[in-house]
């Protein structure tokens, strides 16, 4: 499998894969930051650190979770063998 990733196909995989996941991170930043805004009406100014470690904690994860999910497709994309029948 580590072969298959030093390969040309592999190396496009690992930037799909990289763009998955900065993508992922930028919905779930939005979404989380500003459904904590919106829900109790607390403004980033008045946050304080343990709000932002828990929020960041948060979108790292859930970023990192989708982005194993949709690396799956990707992986047969990009890893997958080819259809020469």
């Amino acid at each position: 499998m580590l072969a298959k990733l030093k390969t040309r196909s592999g190396k496009k995989f690992m930037l799909a894969v990289l763009a998955v996941f900065i993508v992922m991170a930028v919905i779930m930043t939005r979404a989380m930051i500003g459904g904590v805004i919106e829900q109790y009406n607390i403004p980033l100014s008045q946050w304080d650190t343990e709000m932002y470690m828990m929020q960041a904690f948060m979108i790292s994860i859930y970023s990192l979770v989708f982005t194993v999910l949709l690396s799956v497709p990707l992986g047969y994309w990009f890893l997958g063998g080819s259809d020469a029948k």
